[in-house]
Protein backbone atom coordinates (compact mmCIF):
# COMPACT_ATOMS: atom_id res chain seq x y z
CA UNK A 1 0.00 0.00 0.00
CA UNK A 2 1.33 3.41 -0.92
CA UNK A 3 0.53 6.72 0.68
CA UNK A 4 0.59 10.15 -0.93
CA UNK A 5 3.22 12.45 0.50
CA UNK A 6 1.89 15.26 2.63
CA UNK A 7 2.67 18.57 0.90
CA UNK A 8 4.91 20.91 2.85
CA UNK A 9 3.23 23.93 4.34
CA UNK A 10 4.10 27.35 2.97
CA UNK A 11 5.85 29.52 5.53
CA UNK A 12 4.41 33.00 6.12
CA UNK A 13 5.95 35.64 8.38
CA UNK A 14 3.67 38.08 10.23
CA UNK A 15 4.98 41.57 11.05
CA UNK A 16 3.60 44.76 12.60
CA UNK A 17 3.31 46.83 9.41
CA UNK A 18 6.31 49.10 10.03
CA UNK A 19 9.45 49.37 7.93
CA UNK A 20 11.49 48.24 10.93
CA UNK A 21 9.21 45.21 11.26
CA UNK A 22 9.68 44.34 7.59
CA UNK A 23 13.48 44.61 7.85
CA UNK A 24 13.42 42.50 11.03
CA UNK A 25 11.52 39.80 9.12
CA UNK A 26 14.17 39.92 6.39
CA UNK A 27 16.88 39.55 9.06
CA UNK A 28 15.12 36.53 10.58
CA UNK A 29 14.72 34.87 7.18
CA UNK A 30 18.47 35.11 6.60
CA UNK A 31 19.40 34.17 10.18
CA UNK A 32 17.10 31.12 10.31
CA UNK A 33 17.90 30.10 6.71
CA UNK A 34 14.18 30.06 6.00
CA UNK A 35 12.38 31.10 2.85
CA UNK A 36 8.90 32.43 3.70
CA UNK A 37 6.64 32.83 0.69
CA UNK A 38 5.10 36.01 2.11
CA UNK A 39 5.68 38.63 4.79
CA UNK A 40 2.33 40.20 5.69
CA UNK A 41 0.49 41.99 8.47
CA UNK A 42 -2.31 40.22 10.31
CA UNK A 43 -4.93 42.58 8.85
CA UNK A 44 -3.88 41.57 5.30
CA UNK A 45 -3.63 37.89 6.11
CA UNK A 46 -5.80 35.45 4.16
CA UNK A 47 -5.50 32.27 6.17
CA UNK A 48 -5.02 28.95 4.45
CA UNK A 49 -4.71 25.38 5.70
CA UNK A 50 -1.65 25.06 3.47
CA UNK A 51 0.29 27.77 5.27
CA UNK A 52 2.23 27.98 8.53
CA UNK A 53 2.39 31.36 10.26
CA UNK A 54 5.31 32.71 12.28
CA UNK A 55 4.93 36.07 14.09
CA UNK A 56 8.06 38.21 13.96
CA UNK A 57 8.74 40.59 16.83
CA UNK A 58 10.19 43.89 15.63
CA UNK A 59 13.82 44.38 16.66
CA UNK A 60 15.24 47.82 15.87
CA UNK A 61 18.84 46.59 16.08
CA UNK A 62 18.21 43.78 13.62
CA UNK A 63 16.42 46.19 11.28
CA UNK A 64 19.39 48.58 11.46
CA UNK A 65 21.75 45.75 10.53
CA UNK A 66 19.71 44.96 7.43
CA UNK A 67 19.63 48.65 6.53
CA UNK A 68 23.40 48.92 6.88
CA UNK A 69 23.88 45.76 4.84
CA UNK A 70 21.75 47.08 1.98
CA UNK A 71 23.57 50.42 1.92
CA UNK A 72 27.04 48.84 2.17
CA UNK A 73 26.50 46.18 -0.49
CA UNK A 74 23.97 47.78 -2.85
CA UNK A 75 24.26 51.51 -2.19
CA UNK A 76 22.10 54.22 -0.64
CA UNK A 77 19.90 54.48 -3.72
CA UNK A 78 19.01 50.79 -3.42
CA UNK A 79 17.91 51.31 0.19
CA UNK A 80 15.80 54.32 -0.84
CA UNK A 81 14.14 52.13 -3.46
CA UNK A 82 13.43 49.47 -0.85
CA UNK A 83 11.70 52.10 1.29
CA UNK A 84 9.66 53.23 -1.72
CA UNK A 85 8.48 49.72 -2.51
CA UNK A 86 7.52 49.30 1.16
CA UNK A 87 5.10 52.24 0.71
CA UNK A 88 3.09 50.52 -2.03
CA UNK A 89 -0.33 48.98 -1.39
CA UNK A 90 0.48 45.63 -3.00
CA UNK A 91 -0.19 42.81 -0.53
CA UNK A 92 2.66 40.73 -1.99
CA UNK A 93 5.31 43.38 -1.35
CA UNK A 94 6.84 41.58 1.65
CA UNK A 95 7.65 38.44 -0.29
CA UNK A 96 8.82 40.47 -3.28
CA UNK A 97 11.16 42.55 -1.09
CA UNK A 98 12.62 39.43 0.52
CA UNK A 99 13.27 37.67 -2.78
CA UNK A 100 14.81 40.84 -4.21
CA UNK A 101 17.21 41.18 -1.27
CA UNK A 102 18.02 37.47 -1.31
CA UNK A 103 19.05 37.81 -4.94
CA UNK A 104 20.92 41.13 -4.84
CA UNK A 105 22.72 40.79 -1.51
CA UNK A 106 24.16 37.49 -2.71
CA UNK A 107 25.21 38.70 -6.15
CA UNK A 108 26.02 42.38 -5.63
CA UNK A 109 24.76 45.72 -6.91
CA UNK A 110 25.07 44.85 -10.60
CA UNK A 111 22.46 42.12 -10.22
CA UNK A 112 19.83 44.88 -9.99
CA UNK A 113 20.10 45.14 -13.77
CA UNK A 114 19.06 41.51 -14.36
CA UNK A 115 15.48 42.43 -15.25
CA UNK A 116 14.81 39.00 -16.73
CA UNK A 117 14.99 37.56 -13.21
CA UNK A 118 11.49 37.45 -11.64
CA UNK A 119 12.83 38.69 -8.29
CA UNK A 120 14.18 41.85 -9.93
CA UNK A 121 11.25 42.30 -12.34
CA UNK A 122 8.61 42.11 -9.58
CA UNK A 123 10.53 44.61 -7.44
CA UNK A 124 10.95 47.07 -10.32
CA UNK A 125 7.25 46.82 -11.15
CA UNK A 126 6.24 47.85 -7.62
CA UNK A 127 8.88 50.58 -7.61
CA UNK A 128 7.45 51.99 -10.84
CA UNK A 129 3.94 52.00 -9.32
CA UNK A 130 5.09 54.04 -6.33
CA UNK A 131 7.07 56.49 -8.46
CA UNK A 132 4.09 56.96 -10.76
CA UNK A 133 1.79 57.66 -7.83
CA UNK A 134 4.33 60.10 -6.37
CA UNK A 135 4.49 61.92 -9.71
CA UNK A 136 0.69 62.10 -9.89
CA UNK A 137 0.51 63.65 -6.44
CA UNK A 138 3.05 66.34 -7.36
CA UNK A 139 0.84 67.28 -10.31
CA UNK A 140 -2.69 66.93 -9.00
CA UNK A 141 -2.68 67.85 -5.30
CA UNK A 142 -5.03 70.80 -4.74
CA UNK A 143 -4.98 72.96 -1.61
CA UNK A 144 -7.87 74.88 -0.06
CA UNK A 145 -7.37 77.70 2.42
CA UNK A 146 -9.14 77.07 5.72
CA UNK A 147 -10.56 79.72 8.03
CA UNK A 148 -7.54 79.40 10.32
CA UNK A 149 -5.20 80.26 7.42
CA UNK A 150 -3.82 76.74 6.98
CA UNK A 151 -3.83 75.32 3.45
CA UNK A 152 -5.32 71.83 3.37
CA UNK A 153 -5.40 69.03 0.83
CA UNK A 154 -7.15 65.66 1.05
CA UNK A 155 -5.88 62.89 -1.21
CA UNK A 156 -6.49 59.16 -1.79
CA UNK A 157 -3.34 57.80 -3.48
CA UNK A 158 -2.77 54.16 -4.34
CA UNK A 159 0.46 54.18 -2.32
CA UNK A 160 1.45 55.88 0.92
CA UNK A 161 3.44 58.61 -0.82
CA UNK A 162 2.95 61.52 1.61
CA UNK A 163 6.49 61.01 3.04
CA UNK A 164 7.84 61.26 -0.52
CA UNK A 165 6.11 64.52 -1.49
CA UNK A 166 6.42 66.62 1.66
CA UNK A 167 9.93 67.90 0.83
CA UNK A 168 8.67 69.11 -2.55
CA UNK A 169 5.76 71.13 -1.15
CA UNK A 170 7.69 72.37 1.90
CA UNK A 171 10.33 73.84 -0.42
CA UNK A 172 7.76 75.59 -2.60
CA UNK A 173 5.17 76.66 0.00
CA UNK A 174 7.67 77.62 2.68
CA UNK A 175 5.88 80.84 3.66
CA UNK A 176 2.56 79.23 4.55
CA UNK A 177 1.49 76.35 6.82
CA UNK A 178 -0.19 73.42 5.11
CA UNK A 179 -1.44 69.88 5.66
CA UNK A 180 -1.72 66.97 3.23
CA UNK A 181 -4.17 64.37 4.53
CA UNK A 182 -3.96 60.89 3.00
CA UNK A 183 -7.44 59.59 3.68
CA UNK A 184 -6.69 56.13 2.28
CA UNK A 185 -3.71 55.42 4.57
CA UNK A 186 -4.63 57.52 7.63
CA UNK A 187 -1.49 59.64 7.37
CA UNK A 188 -1.11 63.43 7.44
CA UNK A 189 1.90 65.54 6.51
CA UNK A 190 2.03 68.80 8.51
CA UNK A 191 4.24 71.81 7.70
CA UNK A 192 4.56 74.79 10.08
CA UNK A 193 6.83 77.06 7.94
CA UNK A 194 9.97 75.69 9.59
CA UNK A 195 9.78 71.89 9.39
CA UNK A 196 7.41 69.09 8.45
CA UNK A 197 6.40 65.87 10.20
CA UNK A 198 3.97 62.98 9.81
CA UNK A 199 0.92 62.29 11.97
CA UNK A 200 -1.20 59.13 11.91
CA UNK A 201 -4.83 60.23 11.80
CA UNK A 202 -8.12 58.89 10.44
CA UNK A 203 -11.54 60.48 10.04
CA UNK A 204 -10.27 63.94 10.93
CA UNK A 205 -12.68 66.88 11.15
CA UNK A 206 -11.81 69.47 8.51
CA UNK A 207 -12.52 73.13 9.42
CA UNK A 208 -14.55 75.27 7.05
CA UNK A 209 -12.90 76.94 4.07
CA UNK A 210 -11.98 80.61 4.17
CA UNK A 211 -14.29 83.18 2.55
CA UNK A 212 -11.70 83.85 -0.17
CA UNK A 213 -11.42 80.22 -1.25
CA UNK A 214 -14.32 80.29 -3.73
CA UNK A 215 -12.85 83.42 -5.31
CA UNK A 216 -9.43 81.75 -5.61
CA UNK A 217 -10.93 78.69 -7.28
CA UNK A 218 -13.03 80.82 -9.64
CA UNK A 219 -9.88 82.67 -10.75
CA UNK A 220 -8.16 79.37 -11.44
CA UNK A 221 -11.19 78.13 -13.40
CA UNK A 222 -11.15 81.32 -15.50
CA UNK A 223 -7.45 80.87 -16.25
CA UNK A 224 -7.98 77.21 -17.14
CA UNK A 225 -10.84 78.05 -19.53
CA UNK A 226 -8.99 80.99 -21.10
CA UNK A 227 -5.89 79.07 -22.14
CA UNK A 228 -7.90 76.10 -23.44
CA UNK A 229 -8.30 75.66 -27.21
CA UNK A 230 -11.69 74.10 -27.89
CA UNK A 231 -10.69 72.84 -31.36
CA UNK A 232 -7.88 70.81 -29.82
CA UNK A 233 -9.95 69.29 -27.05
CA UNK A 234 -9.13 65.58 -26.71
CA UNK A 235 -10.91 63.88 -23.77
CA UNK A 236 -9.10 60.56 -24.26
CA UNK A 237 -5.68 62.22 -24.18
CA UNK A 238 -6.76 64.27 -21.16
CA UNK A 239 -7.78 61.16 -19.23
CA UNK A 240 -4.45 59.51 -20.07
CA UNK A 241 -2.48 62.38 -18.55
CA UNK A 242 -5.03 63.29 -15.85
CA UNK A 243 -6.79 60.13 -14.58
CA UNK A 244 -10.44 60.67 -13.67
CA UNK A 245 -9.90 59.45 -10.11
CA UNK A 246 -8.28 62.84 -9.39
CA UNK A 247 -11.05 64.98 -10.87
CA UNK A 248 -13.13 65.05 -7.69
CA UNK A 249 -10.62 67.40 -6.02
CA UNK A 250 -9.81 69.56 -9.05
CA UNK A 251 -12.02 72.61 -9.37
CA UNK A 252 -11.03 73.17 -13.02
CA UNK A 253 -12.82 69.94 -13.94
CA UNK A 254 -16.25 71.33 -13.01
CA UNK A 255 -18.24 71.81 -16.25
CA UNK A 256 -19.13 75.50 -16.84
CA UNK A 257 -22.87 74.77 -16.74
CA UNK A 258 -22.53 73.11 -13.35
CA UNK A 259 -20.49 76.03 -12.00
CA UNK A 260 -23.32 78.43 -12.74
CA UNK A 261 -26.13 76.23 -11.47
CA UNK A 262 -24.59 74.90 -8.27
CA UNK A 263 -26.12 76.10 -4.97
CA UNK A 264 -24.42 79.03 -3.26
CA UNK A 265 -23.60 76.76 -0.31
CA UNK A 266 -21.72 74.34 -2.55
CA UNK A 267 -18.02 74.96 -3.03
CA UNK A 268 -16.29 74.35 -6.39
CA UNK A 269 -14.58 71.29 -4.92
CA UNK A 270 -17.93 69.80 -3.89
CA UNK A 271 -19.28 70.47 -7.36
CA UNK A 272 -16.24 68.75 -8.87
CA UNK A 273 -17.01 65.61 -6.90
CA UNK A 274 -20.60 65.66 -8.24
CA UNK A 275 -19.27 66.15 -11.76
CA UNK A 276 -16.90 63.20 -11.30
CA UNK A 277 -19.75 60.91 -10.20
CA UNK A 278 -21.97 61.99 -13.11
CA UNK A 279 -19.24 61.35 -15.69
CA UNK A 280 -17.91 58.13 -14.15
Amino acid sequence: MTYAATPALELVYLFDGTLEGMLTAVFEAFARRENPTEIVTECNLQQSLMQSYVPIQTDVEHAARVQSGIIDMLGLRAYEDVKRVFLCDEGRKGGILLRYLQHTLKRGARSRNYLANPAIADFEELLLQVRREQHYMLQFVRFSQLQNGVFFSKIRPKASVVPLIMDHFAARFNIQPFMIYDEAHGLTGVYDMSKWWLVEARDIIIPAQSEQQDAFESLWQTFYDTIAIEERRNPICQRNFMPKRFWGTMCEQIPPQLRNQRPLTQTPTQAARISHRLSA
